[in-house]
């Protein structure tokens, strides 16, 4: 027994799922004020770990050489090398270290399949998933109360409740908190489903748990007004329905396939037209509840400091507002408060640096100039540099960083795995995890639409990337079983 809890305890060094659990929480709490530093430093320790799990996993044992497309992964990573060595600067180390990490987005997540059986990947993903839901639920929470005792708090150089008319929350950016939300709209959409109630017995105080967690990030995501979350969850829902339609009845008729098409087309619409009609509401409502929460807290301080303060102060340092005075209406304390911005450019500055990007690329089109070289191009090849820090667009990002040569390896990579997902859907749909792939499908594709608005598909040490990359490693590994059974 003792050499058998010895054996165990000697695996956890080499574990990768437990290395992937730690990672993803970790990341997870970098979105956060005050654990941000905390996080971080914690973060770059586990990936330290990681390079010993990614060396000895699948460098010794050889795995990284029998991973589907090993080429074309191979063939990304030398060129980032390459692209590295020949565009050295100050920034070369931590060009070799954002390459290190994409060798662990490519083999220690998308290559998960590789080490583990079926069940316990599935088991791995409901304790991430498990966890995206009660991190949503309780910051997402303690950001509405936040929003509803205080308009907004500045401690220690964060701002936490409303922050330029947009819920930031506990979260350092309200674009982050909008991300953090859609992971837990999709996570409690995926426990809902019937395989993985029935496999893993969800119990209905937990589907009760998911229902509370999914309205309070849907107006969480609605509070933060973040237009490429938003994009996100119209896409996922959007796809949703069309994977329920279309691979039930694509061996049918015609004429249900067009029928198919026109119905996901019309709820397409409706849903578009529904979510900005209700985001609107959700933030008009928040606006004038809020607007009299603070009035009214304002005024009884006022009132307050006016009841305790001597006379004399009372009368040099008092005014009451004309409104009061007159009897009309108390506007004299705050002005009307609004949730959610109302001029402002819909691209939010992402054509001008779609044009930036371009510009840079054409001075190295070929291999790139290197991710972590990209500021200091930007400020060689435009006046000024860049207007924001990233691209804020994950495909001009990998363009301009790997040039023509690495985007079209990853475009085929990229093609190919889709090829062998859409494949296994159509094989899928008799089994009893279809509901599952369906919806991790139709992550991968809202994610997809996603990154045309954000940078965050590779390179990237960040939540988005690590969620994008979990999901294609629990779509891919029901994909492979499924051949290694039939086979």
């Amino acid at each position: 027994m003792l050499t058998g809890r010895i054996k165990t305890i000697g695996k956890i060094p080499l574990d990768a799922s437990l290395f992937r659990k730690a990672y993803i929480i970790l990341i997870s709490c970098e979105m956060l004020a005050f654990v941000y530093v905390v996080a971080l430093i914690l973060k770059s320790l586990v990936l330290i770990w990681g390079s010993f799990i990614l060396v000895h996993n699948f460098f010794i044992e050889g795995l990284a050489f029998k991973i589907k497309h090993k080429y074309l992964l191979w063939s990304f990573l030398i060129l980032m090398i390459i692209t590295s060595i020949v565009h050295m600067s100050i920034w070369f180390v931590p060009n070799l270290v954002i390459t290190y990490y994409t060798a662990v987005c490519f083999f220690i997540f998308y290559g998960m399949y590789m080490q583990q059986d079926l069940e316990s990947i599935e088991k791995e993903m409901i304790f991430i998933l498990k966890f995206f839901v009660n991190f949503g639920l309780i910051f997402g929470s303690l950001s509405l109360l936040i929003l509803f005792s205080r308009q907004k708090i500045e401690l220690f150089g964060y701002y936490l409740g409303i922050f330029r008319n947009r819920l930031i929350g506990v979260y350092t950016n309200s674009n982050i908190l909008a991300f953090s939300m859609i992971e837990a709209i999709v996570a409690c959409d995926i426990l809902s489903d019937s395989y993985i109630i029935k496999k893993f017995k969800i119990q209905k105080v937990n589907k009760l748990k998911l229902g509370i967690c999914a309205l309070v990030s849907c107006v969480c995501l609605f509070l933060s007004d973040s237009n490429a979350s938003f994009v996100f969850l119209m896409i996922y829902a959007t796809i949703r329905v069309f994977c329920n339609l279309f691979f039930k009845h694509y061996f049918q008729y015609p004429v249900k396939f067009f029928k198919s098409i026109l119905i996901t087309f019309g709820f397409c619409l409706v849903i578009m037209s529904m979510s900005f009609a209700l985001r609107d509401a959700c933030q008009n409502f928040m606006s004038i509840v809020l607007t009299d929460v603070y009035k009214h807290e304002d005024i009884m301080e006022h009132k307050l400091e006016s009841f305790s303060a001597p006379v004399s102060i009372i009368e040099k340092n008092v005014t009451i507002p004309k409104e009061e005075s007159s009897g009309g209406e108390e506007k004299g304390y705050l002005a009307d408060f609004h949730v959610g911005r109302q001029h402002y450019e819909v691209s939010s500055g992402r054509i001008t640096l779609f044009k930036q990007g371009v510009e840079i690329f054409k001075h190295n089109p070929w291999i790139g100039i290197g991710r972590a070289n990209l500021g200091i191009y930007a400020r060689k090849y435009l006046k000024g540099g860049l207007i924001h820090p990233d691209l804020h667009n994950g495909y001009l990002t990998i363009l301009v960083s790997c040039g023509i040569i690495g985007f079209l390896i990853f475009a085929i990579f990229s093609f190919l795995v889709t090829l062998e997902i859409c494949k296994h859907l159509l094989i899928c749909v008799e089994y009893d995890y279809f509901g599952v792939f369906c919806k991790l499908f139709s992550v991968l594709v809202a994610y997809c639409g996603y990154c045309l608005f954000e940078k965050a598909i590779l390179f990237d040490m960040t939540f988005m990337v690590g969620f994008f990359w979990s999901m294609l490693g629990y779509a891919m590994t029901y994909v492979f079983h499924m051949n290694e059974n039939k086979n």
